[in-house]
């Protein structure tokens, strides 16, 4: 386990409980999402977990080592990309990356691995330009770059590709993905861009006003909020592709809507009966000469699970921890 916390909570002078008996599990190696509406307490987690705030009641453990006993130990592992940088807009890119390494060593800044760095995100034909001239996409590059000036195991990214346009996005994303996979660097993320999770992250947690209202992987989740089959499909002649379709037995319901028919099995069915099911369907229309132009499971998206889980967790129904 890479970051733990258990029963973490914050509640500020002012009384204002910003979290509340939060227990998060993100394992070594996992690009993880962490998500919530505005005020949810997801800046106040982060804070906590980076050692800028004190908890009022609970543990955080990063690689083993407790946040408030050894908070310069972690420290030296973990990098932060938050919302907004504070770049010195004088400093050319690989001057910002020297000066940033040498905090940490307290010696002179390895060339060698800051020219890596800057190869890594994009940079290297830009080392020279001072930062002040650089784009948002670029100075968002250059800020992930100089969390990683100190070889981090954890990386944790606050809005990584907020503002940007689609190509800024995809380029971060992919970023995200080589710093993981090639790096083996555990990634914490927030973003209100749920496409980013949906590309990204293998684990989400999602809270709601402090607490958490779901957490597991994508898969986890989706299965959570849609027990049951749903199928998509797409024929040669949908109105013929229908009527058959509600002729068999125990298929469930059956309804159109623009080009495609949706097919909801009933609830509870085991993976046999299931597919089962499927080719009694599919046998259907192939023997009436119809043709299959399209057939997929239909999944809910972040956006739909984000949604479902705040709404339920608000209305007070069961939590999971």
């Amino acid at each position: 386990m890479m970051i733990q916390t258990e029963h973490l909570s914050k509640t500020y002078q002012n009384g204002f409980e910003a979290v509340k008996d939060l227990n998060l599990h993100v394992n070594n190696g996992d690009i993880f999402g962490f998500l919530g509406p505005n005020g949810a307490g997801k800046t106040t987690t982060i804070r906590m977990l980076d050692g800028l705030l004190t908890p009022t009641t609970g543990k955080v453990v990063i690689n083993g080592m407790d946040i408030q006993k050894q908070p310069i130990e972690i420290k030296k592992i973990i990098g932060v990309v938050p919302e907004s940088h504070g770049y010195y807009d004088w400093m050319t890119a690989a001057e910002y990356l020297q000066y940033f390494s040498t905090l940490f060593d307290g010696n002179k800044a390895n060339s060698h691995y800051i020219g890596e760095l800057l190869n890594k995100v994009g940079l290297q034909e830009k080392r020279n330009v001072p930062v002040g001239h650089f784009s948002r996409g670029m100075k968002q590059r250059l800020g992930i770059a100089k969390a990683l000036v100190n070889h981090p195991k954890v990386v944790f990214l606050d809005e990584p590709t907020l503002g940007l346009d689609p190509r800024g996005q995809k380029e971060i994303q992919q970023l995200i993905l080589d710093i993981n996979k090639m790096n083996g660097v555990t990634v914490f993320i927030t973003s209100h861009l749920l496409k980013d999770v949906e590309v990204l992250c293998s684990t989400v947690c999602i809270i709601k006003d402090g607490s958490i209202a779901v957490q597991g992987s994508i898969q986890q989740l989706q299965e959570k909020y849609m027990p049951g089959y749903e199928m998509l499909l797409q024929t040669s002649d949908n109105m013929a592709a229908m009527s058959l379709l509600l002729d068999i037995k125990d298929i469930g319901k059956v309804t159109t809507a623009g080009d495609y028919i949706t097919v909801e099995f009933p609830s509870g069915l085991s993976a046999d009966e299931v597919n089962s099911l499927i080719h009694r369907l599919v046998a259907a229309i192939i023997t009436a000469n119809i043709d299959i132009k399209e057939m997929t499971r239909k999944t809910l998206s972040m956006e739909d699970i984000f949604f479902q889980a705040t709404e339920v967790h608000r209305n007070g129904s069961e939590a999971e921890q």
